[in-house]
């Protein structure tokens, strides 16, 4: 069986390496590949799903059903299971949600999926390791962990970016993309390296950890004949 994790951007491949690592040797007869694969931003779903991409597109929401319309057709006589995951930002996560299994439903009918949506930012579910943290980064800010108030919406990428730069990190906030995404790569690949799933308090994190177990669980069940549960999918709250 192939896992194929849909994500935003780069900053989070690592995050989910991290996870996949943790939770593969309970399924390592079961799942033979993973592929994670980034996206030039976050998007929005096209008014029409049916047509093609617009020339150029590059994003997640943009491409996803022309995607999933592909993985349906690539895939029509193997297993697969399609992992979706995005910032909710200051969107409604719910909607979302609805938004995105309605694409998946239509497109890719009897697949298992995924869908995760981390609490504002992915780097929400960098700051509910502690542990992993203080380990790569020894001399962080703790004045300012101590006033965030886990999933919050706050601007949750500013807040790890005070933690770890300090004054320094009001440039970068000035200077905007693409360099805050280069840094946002290179925090999440280092506290990555030490995040286990047991230490993290972000509940969008555990939630999505949580769903993604069930349905490998439910996949593993009936590993030869799919047939995909009515909730068989994931939802971050916010």
């Amino acid at each position: 069986m192939i896992i194929e994790i849909l994500t935003e951007d780069k900053s989070s491949v690592p995050v989910l390496s991290q996870i996949i690592s943790e939770i593969l040797p309970a399924y390592q007869n079961l799942i033979s590949k993973v592929n994670i694969l980034p996206h030039r931003g976050k998007g929005r779903l096209p008014d029409d799903i049916d047509q093609k991409p617009k020339a150029f597109a590059s994003s997640l929401l943009d491409l996803l059903p022309a995607k999933i319309r592909a993985y349906h057709k690539v895939y029509s006589d193997q297993e697969i299971i399609l992992v979706i995951v995005l910032d909710a930002d200051n969107d409604d996560a719910g909607e979302i949600y609805r938004n995105i299994e309605y694409v998946v439903r239509k497109e890719a009918p009897n697949k298992y999926f995924v869908i995760g949506i981390p609490t504002e930012e992915t780097e929400a579910w960098l700051l509910g390791d502690t542990t992993a943290l203080l380990t790569a980064y020894p001399d962080i800010k703790t004045s300012v962990l101590v006033h965030y108030q886990q999933d919050s919406i706050c601007g949750t990428w500013e807040v790890l970016a005070r933690a770890i730069m300090g004054s320094g990190a009001e440039n970068l906030i000035q200077i905007g993309y693409p360099a805050v995404g280069a840094y946002k790569h290179l925090w999440a690949e280092k506290i990555s390296r030490n995040m286990k799933i047991a230490n993290n308090k972000s509940a969008s994190y555990q939630d999505f950890v949580k769903r993604l177990t069930q349905v490998f669980d439910w996949a593993k069940r009936d590993y030869n004949q799919i047939q995909i549960p009515a909730d068989a999918t994931s939802y971050i709250k916010p």
